[in-house]
């Protein structure tokens, strides 16, 4: 396979062989509990990242997977155990300061909390994650985007509520919270910024926010479409989206850089932010937008086999998603292009993090993530982002 700088181009792709999904799933649990097992020392160089990165975001692609394979045991211990095991590692962390500034998935203090509820099944603490309601949503501006803003917080409060659906009082205690957050974000006058930057992507951007304001409250994108109907004016020519834009959105805003194809920023996020929402906007909306993410899509076959190290945020893992029919060949061939033959080929370096970085592990920078995907195509399920889209 030959590549430019950001991609491998996708001829030759009918010449590699699909991969056995169960084997590279536990071949990439093998490679994660190796290079960064649930120990810390000053060696071990651990950060606390949230979901993003770092032990608890292990521990929750450990308890995710746990649901779906309940019977499957890792080296002498259940996937639960597992979770519980990296989980610990968060308890001796130095928490991170919660502000409206920093409460997204990112912010190890809220993630925590969140996983440690629903692994220990433990209301309580899922009660703790809403008393943030108050500091998260106060009047003095923040950010609304999804890895470090208002939006991400809101998906920790949505898998929460997952879980707890059975339990009135904290049921109660978390929908409010959400009522609060969405009502916060809907409030903030446009344009959203991060950073004094309007960027469009899944994690810094209005694809995020309004897929994380959809899966939590479905009814209110019936407000929203004028807002996306201007977002998917951005699109550009290509079928890809600019990191960020200048002024209002419209056709006029499509003037920044057509580089970037991944989740986090460009045609990826976008469908990977548009298409677990789809269903509830209205049916003219819902036309054009199959059009957007179709032409997405295909640019996305074009360009999205990233050299970069595969991994869910800016890599082939979040790329494959994107092909979220089932009977689409392109997810299959993207997949193949992550088997550990390819990530153990010393040429492409994408071992170079192994053992130095937890970012090699991370769920959203590394083998983590790479585990969700392999179990998405072993078990069938919906091609949506764990931590993002998946409740």
């Amino acid at each position: 396979m030959s590549s430019d700088a950001r991609h491998f181009k996708n001829e030759g792709l009918d010449n590699l062989s699909k991969p056995d999904y169960h084997a590279e799933l536990l071949a990439s649990l093998e490679r994660i509990n190796t290079y960064n097992p649930p120990v810390h020392t000053c060696s071990t160089g651990w950060s606390f990242s949230g979901i993003y990165k770092g032990p608890t975001s292990i521990a929750f692609l450990f308890h995710r997977l746990s649901q779906f394979y309940p019977d499957l045991t890792f080296k002498s211990q259940n996937l639960q155990e597992w979770a519980e095991d990296y989980l610990k590692l968060g308890d001796v962390a130095q928490k991170s300061h919660v502000d409206p500034d920093h409460c997204g998935v990112a912010n190890e203090t809220l993630a925590h909390l969140a996983v440690s509820a629903v692994i220990a099944n433990d209301s309580s603490l899922a009660e703790e994650l809403c008393r943030y309601d108050s500091v998260v949503n106060s009047e003095s501006g923040g950010s609304n985007e999804w890895l470090y803003g208002r939006a991400g917080y809101l998906y920790f409060l949505r898998l929460c509520r997952t879980h707890f659906k059975q339990q009135d009082m904290t049921t109660k205690s978390l929908e409010a919270a959400i009522e609060h957050t969405v009502g916060r974000i809907l409030n903030t006058p446009a344009p959203w910024t991060w950073h004094g930057k309007q960027y469009m992507g899944a994690a810094h951007g209005y694809f995020g926010i309004i897929t994380q304001l959809g899966l939590s409250r479905p009814e209110i994108l019936k407000y929203l479409d004028n807002l996306l109907n201007k977002s998917l004016d951005t699109q550009f020519s290509s079928g890809n989206f600019p990191s960020s834009v200048e002024g209002s959105l419209g056709k006029d805003a499509a003037t920044g850089s057509d580089k970037l194809v991944q989740f986090c920023h460009g045609g990826p996020g976008f469908v990977l932010s548009l298409e677990p929402i789809k269903g509830y906007l209205s049916s003219d909306l819902q036309k054009r937008l199959d059009t957007a993410l179709e032409t997405a899509r295909q640019d996305t076959w074009k360009r999205g086999l990233l050299t970069k190290a595969p991994c869910l945020c800016h890599g082939i893992a979040g790329n494959a998603l994107c092909f979220t029919d089932p009977d689409d060949e392109r997810f299959e061939k993207f997949l193949a292009v992550m088997s550990s033959e390819m990530i153990e080929d010393k040429e492409k370096r994408w071992m170079d993090d192994a053992g130095m970085s937890d970012k090699f592990a991370g769920l959203w920078t590394g083998e983590a993530g790479r585990a969700w995907v392999w179990a998405v195509a072993d078990k069938g399920l919906e091609r949506r982002c764990i931590g993002f889209s998946d409740v």
